[in-house]
């Protein structure tokens, strides 16, 4: 038996160390069920989360649109995500917006940003102004 088989056992074998707080009413299948859950609907909302960070190229702002008034902004990935170890909810994004401009998403300003395409807002309603009547017998020469 090896040297690592053997601490492995003996760990094993030991009861848990007193200063652990683990609620005996959960089960392991419940709380795997929860955080999936959680995962699940963070993702549906296409929220912004440091797992999320990691993975996706593209963003959409919730509030601010284009000059079209209906399109969110898009922008796009510039290159790897910062992250740390000692604070491991934050992370920076760095991202591209349009030709020129190049800014970060930080964990504060996450909020305002969206993994999931935005749906376009109804494209407004034109005004009809109202023709302006004209009288037939002032067109006639008198």
């Amino acid at each position: 038996m090896s040297k690592a088989s053997q601490i492995v056992n003996a760990l094993l074998e030991s009861d848990e160390p007193q200063d652990v707080n683990i609620e005996p009413d959960v089960s392991p299948e419940s709380f795997i069920a929860h955080h999936a859950d959680e995962l699940d609907r963070e993702t549906r909302e296409g929220k912004l989360t440091p797992h999320s960070a990691q993975t996706t190229h593209y963003f959409y702002h919730r509030t601010l649109t284009y000059k079209d008034g209906r399109t969110p902004i898009q922008v796009r990935r510039n290159g790897q995500t910062k992250t740390w170890k000692t604070r491991p909810g934050e992370f920076r994004i760095p991202v591209k917006y349009g030709f020129r401009e190049y800014f970060y998403i930080t964990d504060k300003d996450a909020a305002d940003w969206s993994v999931q395409p935005l749906p376009s807002k109804p494209k407004p309603e034109k005004i009809k102004k109202p023709k302006p009547v004209v009288n037939p017998s002032s067109l006639m020469p008198k």
